[in-house]
């Protein structure tokens, strides 16, 4: 009886938490992270973190609401699902969030039906699976794999029409295994092959991997992995004397990776987001952040500030019309918004409850990177 009390009880913490909105935190609006804040990605999720608390302080300096805006965090480890299940109980249930930022494909899918049960929406900036389009309670301020690798093997394809060996490696979770379709689908024709090799989300040593590659002798490799293990990654296979062409996706460009010298001529996809724009929104953004263009973890603090931005629209909107900031009000805001201004300009927002967006093909060099391209949104 004990454990069924227990069951019912967790359900309805969570819609009393969506119900009681800002007034729940003690006056103010309390916005919940669950990031990764230590182990393998913890370098993604600082930048994150410091993309949110960035774009909080720009919203409270707005004054464009009648409270001002907290941020609860909770770190979720190198993707575990379980510490992202657990943090997200405890942002909606013990702090009041009204909404929860949310990376790694794995924990954002895994939240999609706890938000909606809980009428709490989740707002993704890192995660990079096209699953999660269509969700009711998730919204995404990042492009999906399919935008990155969907610019950059065609691209590949145009510019180095000699390269024809390929291997996929890719890290052995939601957003890998979605790579797999989606390079064997592009990489076809004129006699391309592809081989595929995972690695676990956990590997710091990839010496078994790495003498596999060695023995395929790949023109290129794609290289769909995140965190600061991809710099060793990299280290090994040239090492072992693999000169293959690397091609990354965004998780690619952390700072370990960047310094090396093995890492030079590397490319690897990014959000194409101009930071020279003029207007107040991208210059607070730099200016609170302390962010400089070209840093390779930019893009992604541009993407969770946009998403404080998105959260701030809506809740200025339910303002204005007499209604309270709930996360309920929110995800039906959240649907009507369409456009915003964001870092870069305006970010469009799409009805699958994702964003257009063009892609830049940026290359490593001398320890930063340049943009050889830029690709159009889709559509």
């Amino acid at each position: 009886m004990k454990k069924r009390v227990s069951l019912v009880l967790v359900p309805l913490l969570a819609v009393s938490a969506a119900a009681c909105g800002a007034s729940a935190s003690g006056g103010g609006y309390v916005l919940g992270a669950a990031l990764p804040l230590s182990g393998a990605a913890a370098s993604f999720g600082t930048a994150y973190q410091q993309g949110i608390d960035g774009c909080v302080k720009l919203v409270n300096e707005r004054h464009d609401l009648p409270k001002n805006v907290t941020v609860k965090y909770v770190d979720t480890g190198v993707g575990e699902t379980s510490k992202g299940i657990a943090a997200f109980t405890q942002l909606t249930t013990v702090d009041h969030a009204t909404t929860v930022f949310s990376a790694y494909s794995s924990i954002t899918t895994a939240l999609a039906p706890l938000a909606q049960r809980s009428r709490i929406p989740v707002l993704n900036g890192g995660s990079l699976s096209p699953s999660l389009a269509n969700q009711a309670w998730v919204w995404n301020t990042v492009p999906f794999l399919t935008s990155e690798l969907s610019a950059s093997v065609p691209y590949l394809m145009a510019h180095r029409p000699e390269l024809k060996k390929a291997t996929l490696i890719y890290q052995d979770d939601v957003v890998g295994k979605d790579a797999v379709g989606i390079v064997r689908k592009a990489w076809q024709g004129d006699g391309r092959t592809l081989d595929t090799l995972p690695v676990a989300v956990q590997a710091a040593s990839f010496s078994a991997q790495v003498d596999k590659i060695k023995v395929r002798n790949p023109d290129v490799i794609f290289l769909v992995h995140s965190g600061d293990p991809q710099a060793a990654l990299i280290q090994q296979l040239r090492a072992a004397g693999v000169t293959a062409q690397i091609v990354g996706a965004s998780p690619f460009p952390t700072p370990s990776v960047l310094k090396l010298k093995e890492a030079e001529g590397s490319l690897f996809t990014l959000q194409s987001i101009d930071f020279s724009a003029t207007d107040p929104t991208t210059a607070g953004f730099l200016r609170l952040t302390g962010a400089k263009p070209g840093q390779g973890a930019i893009v992604g603090m541009a993407d969770y500030c946009n998403g404080v931005l998105m959260w701030a629209d809506a809740a200025k909107k339910l303002v204005a019309e007499g209604k309270d900031v709930t996360g309920e009000n929110l995800n039906e805001k959240f649907g009507t918004q369409g456009k915003i201004d964001a870092v870069g300009g305006t970010l469009q927002l799409l009805p699958d409850h994702t964003l257009k967006s063009p892609i830049a093909i940026n290359q490593v060099k001398d320890g930063a990177f340049t943009t050889v391209a830029t690709v159009p949104a889709a559509g």
